[in-house]
C-alpha cells in the first residue's frame, strides 16, 4: 500500500516506502536503511505515545523480541522505543499471514496441518526459552514465508518471571484464541497458555473458525472457559494432540517437547512431522514441499536440477504402490539427444544432450517449449559433458546455469560460466551474467533460495558473495567472502563454512560455522568447531556436517585427492551444540565435473535427527543423530526423502521405495524395456508432486508413474 498523506517520510533514519498494514496502536511500514536490506518498520501512533502504561507495554514488547533467537520468528534489528514516537524495526520478511491464506485458499491439508504445528511448536519453544511468554498467538500474528512459518508480534508478551503491564481485572490478548487462565488470572498465565493457543490456532487452519468463536468477545471467552471444542473436523491422527493443548487445566496439557514427540510418533505414520521444506508461493498461492539434497560447496537444496529440485513436492507424496493404470505417461526428447538431468518446480525442466531446457507438463508429459543457449562468440560453445542444470524457478522466471569452452588446436580451454534466466511461461532469455567458475573452482559459483539467487563472483580479486533479487535482478547486497569460506544457501537458511588450519600443523584443522542473514548479509551467529567439516545438509534447526580426513593426516603426506569423510556432525542452529555421529568405513568423495560441484560431491538428505548419506556410488546410510549411531545401510542411489519415503534410482532405471525409519523395500518399480535403445545409468533423482512420482529411465525416457494408498 501506498504512503498516505500525513505519513512520515523519515523515521528513525529509515526511509518509508510503503505501508505493509495498519491498526489502532500504529503503522507498520516498509522501510529502507542507508545501507542494507529493506525492514518492516513499526511505528506507534502518537496517542498511544503519550499513554505512559502503553509505553511502557512497548518496551516491553522491544525487549522480548530482542530476547528471543528462533528461525520461527523476525528478528529484530534496530529500535527506539523511547522516542517521542516509539518504534522497532524487523527484518523485512515477505509473506502473508496465516489467517488470510486460509480465508482466501481455505484450510490446510493434514500434512501441511503437521508441518505448521511443528513450526509453531519449535517457536513458542524457542520463545519460552528466552524466557518470554507470547500470550497473543492467532492466525494474524503467524506469517507464511519463504522461510516457512513466523511468530509475530510480541505485543502483548511478558517475561515469565516478570511483574504484569496490566491493571487488576486488565485482560490484554483475543479472546478467541485465549486461554482460560488469561481470563481468570492474566497476571499468571505462563507457558500453557501459549500451548492452549497453539491448538486453537491449529483448529482455525483446520477448519476456518476458531474453536471458541462467537460474535462477541464476551461470548467467545465465556466459551473458552467453560466449553469443550468441537474437533470433528480435524484430521483423526491430530484430535488427540489438539485437544490435549485445549484442556481449561493448564497443568493438564503437554510441553511443548511432548506436543513435538507426540506429532513424531511414528506407530501413527505421521509423515508430515518429517521436516520436509515448505514455502508458500505467492503468485500460484500452492504450498510447496521440499526435502533438502546436500551438495556440498555448489548443488544447494532448491538449486540444483540434477538433485535438489528433483525432490520438490506439491503436498507430500502418500507412501503407495505405483499405478500404472492411473494415467502414466513417458516422454522422449529425440529431437534434443538425450535427457542430462531434470527439475521440478509446478513443471518439469528438463536439460538435454545438446544443453537447450525443455518445460514438461506434469499431467500428460507434452512439451510446452524448448530454450536454446544464448548463442556465443565464435570458439566459444557449451561444454561436452559438462553440468548445464536449472537452479530451479522463482517468481515465473527459470534460471539455468552452463560451463562454457573455447576450442583451441583440438583442445578445450574453460571459460566463465554463463546463467540465464528463462521466462517459464514462454522459455525466452531474460538476463544473462557470466560468472568466474573457472577462476574460483573451490565457490559454488551459482545457488538459487527462495527468490533470491546467489552469485560468488570476483571483486578485486577477491571472492564475493552477491544477492540478487530473482524478481528485480538487482543485487540486494554483497559480502566478501575469506579464504576457504564456502557459502550455502539452503531453505533453512544461509551458511558459510571455513575451514582454518593451526600453524605448523595439518593435524589441527578447525572449522568456522557462520549463519548470514538472507535479508541483509549481516552474520547471524558463528561457532567454530574442531577439524575440518564440510557442509553436507540442513533441516529445521539444524545444519549436517562431514567431518573430513585427509592422507596427510595419517602418513604426514599432502595426499588431499584421497579424502574420506569419517564421521557427520549434526549442528544445532539455537544452541550451537553438536552431535558427532562415527561412519564406519568412511564415505568417498563423489566427485564430479562442473563448476556446480566445486570439487566436492557429497551428497544426501535430511530430516530433523537424520542424515540420509550417500557414501559411495551405490551405497546409502541412515545416520541417526538421537542414538548416535548407523540405523541402517542400504543399496541406493540419490535418495530422495518424501515423508517416511526413501525413494532411490537403481542402475536398471527401477524405482525402489523404502521405509525410511528400517530402510526395508516397500515396493520396485521396473519401467517397461522398449528395446530399442541400450540402457544407461540414469542421472538424477526421483522427482514427487500430488501424488505422482517423476523419473528418468535407463533408456532415457521421462516417465510419471501414480503413487497409490499405503499399502
Amino acid at each position: 500500500m501506498a504512503l498516505r498523506k500525513g505519513d512520515p517520510t523519515f523515521v528513525g533514519g529509515y526511509r518509508l516506502e510503503s505501508r505493509l498494514g495498519a491498526g489502532g496502536m500504529g503503522v507498520v511500514y516498509r522501510a529502507s536503511p542507508a545501507s542494507g536490506g529493506p525492514v518492516a518498520l513499526k511505528v506507534i501512533g502518537r496517542e498511544w505515545a503519550e499513554d505512559a502504561e502503553f509505553r511502557a507495554r512497548f518496551e516491553l514488547e522491544v525487549a522480548a523480541a530482542r530476547m528471543v533467537h528462533s528461525e520461527f520468528t523476525a528478528p529484530i534489528v534496530d529500535a527506539d522505543p523511547y522516542a517521542p514516537t516509539p518504534w522497532m524495526a524487523s527484518q523485512y520478511i515477505p509473506g502473508e499471514s496465516l489467517g488470510v491464506r486460509v480465508k482466501e485458499r481455505g484450510p490446510l491439508n493434514e500434512q501441511e496441518l503437521r508441518w505448521l504445528a511443528t513450526a509453531l511448536a519449535r517457536g513458542l519453544r524457542d520463545i519460552h526459552r528466552a524466557g518470554v511468554v507470547h500470550r497473543d498467538l492467532k492466525p494474524s500474528n503467524i506469517l507464511l514465508s519463504a522461510r516457512g512459518p513466523l511468530i509475530i508480534d510480541f505485543g502483548v508478551s511478558r517475561a515469565v518471571d516478570g511483574m504484569p503491564l496490566t491493571a487488576a481485572g486488565q485482560i490484554v490478548g483475543t479472546p478467541a484464541y485465549m486461554a482460560p487462565e488469561q481470563f481468570t488470572a492474566p497476571s499468571e498465565a505462563g507457558s500453557a497458555a501459549d500451548v492452549f493457543s497453539l491448538g486453537s490456532v491449529l483448529v482455525f487452519a483446520a477448519t476456518g473458525h476458531s474453536p471458541f468463536e462467537a460474535d462477541s468477545p464476551v461470548v467467545a471467552a465465556y466459551r473458552s472457559m467453560h466449553e469443550e471444542p468441537d474437533l470433528s473436523e480435524l484430521p483423526g491422527s491430530l484430535r488427540s494432540v489438539v485437544a490435549a493443548c485445549l484442556r481449561k487445566a493448564p497443568s493438564g496439557r503437554p510441553g511443548l517437547e511432548q506436543f513435538l514427540a507426540e506429532l513424531d510418533c511414528p506407530e501413527r505414520q505421521r509423515e508430515g512431522s518429517i521436516a520436509a521444506v515448505h514455502m508458500l508461493q505467492t503468485v500460484t498461492g500452492q504450498w510447496l514441499t521440499r526435502r533438502v539434497p546436500a551438495w556440498v560447496a555448489g548443488l544447494t537444496a532448491l538449486t540444483s536440477g540434477a538433485v535438489a529440485l528433483a525432490a520438490v513436492a506439491i503436498g507430500l507424496i502418500p507412501a503407495g504402490i505405483p499405478q500404472k493404470e492411473q494415467g502414466a505417461w513417458e516422454t522422449s526428447f529425440s529431437a534434443q539427444g538425450d535427457i542430462r538431468r531434470c527439475a521440478l518446480q509446478g513443471a518439469i525442466y528438463c536439460v538435454t544432450g545438446d544443453g537447450s531446457v525443455a518445460r514438461v507438463d506434469i499431467d500428460d508429459g507434452s512439451i510446452a517449449w524448448t530454450s536454446n543457449l544464448p548463442k556465443e562468440k565464435a570458439k566459444v560453445s557449451r561444454a561436452p559433458y559438462s553440468d548445464t542444470v536449472v537452479l530451479g524457478v522463482a517468481h515465473g522466471r527459470v534460471i539455468t546455469a552452463y560451463e562454457r569452452v573455447r576450442e583451441d588446436a583440438g583442445s578445450w580451454q574453460f571459460l566463465d560460466s554463463r546463467l540465464s534466466v528463462l521466462d517459464a511461461d514462454t522459455g525466452r532469455t531474460l538476463w544473462t551474467r557470466l560468472v568466474p567458475s573457472e577462476r574460483l573452482p573451490n565457490f559454488p559459483a551459482a545457488q538459487l533460495a527462495g527468490s533470491t539467487l546467489y552469485i560468488t563472483d570476483l571483486v578485486n580479486a577477491r571472492p564475493e558473495l552477491q544477492a540478487i533479487d530473482v524478481a528485480t535482478l538487482e543485487i540486494r547486497w554483497s559480502r566478501p567472502l575469506q579464504k576457504r569460506e564456502v557459502p550455502t544457501a539452503t531453505p533453512h537458511g544461509l551458511y558459510t563454512v571455513r575451514e582454518t588450519q593451526q600453524p605448523l600443523s595439518r593435524r589441527h584443522q578447525r572449522t568456522v560455522i557462520t549463519a548470514l542473514d538472507p535479508v541483509t548479509g549481516y552474520t547471524a551467529w558463528s561457532v567454530t568447531k574442531d577439524k575440518a567439516l564440510a557442509y553436507a545438509g540442513s533441516a529445521p534447526g539444524a545444519v549436517y556436517l562431514v567431518e573430513r580426513r585427509d592422507k596427510a593426516d595419517e602418513t604426514g603426506d599432502n595426499g588431499g585427492i584421497d579424502s574420506r569423510y569419517v564421521a557427520v556432525v549434526r549442528l544445532d542452529t539455537s544452541t550451537h551444540n553438536h552431535v558427532r555421529i562415527p561412519a564406519p568405513g568412511g564415505a568417498a568423495n563423489l566427485s564430479g565435473s562442473g563448476f556446480l560441484w566445486a570439487g566436492q560431491g557429497l551428497y544426501g538428505v535430511a530430516d530433523n535427527d537424520t542424515f540420509f548419506f550417500q557414501v559411495n556410488s551405490w551405497k546409502t546410510i541412515a545416520v541417526d543423530s538421537r542414538s548416535k549411531k548407523i540405523r541402517w545401510t542400504v543399496r541406493c542411489k540419490a535418495p530422495t526423502l518424501l515423508g517416511y519415503r526413501l525413494y532411490c534410482s537403481e542402475l536398471n532405471g527401477s524405482i525402489t521405495a523404502l521405509d525410511s525409519r528400517t530402510g526395508k523395500q516397500a515396493w520396485l518399480f521396473q519401467p517397461p524395456n522398449p528395446g530399442d535403445r541400450p540402457m544407461k545409468d540414469p542421472l538424477g533423482s526421483i522427482m514427487g508432486a500430488n501424488g505422482r512420482l517423476y523419473a528418468i529411465s535407463s533408456h532415457n525416457k521421462l516417465f510419471m508413474i501414480e503413487v497409490g494408498a499405503v499399502p
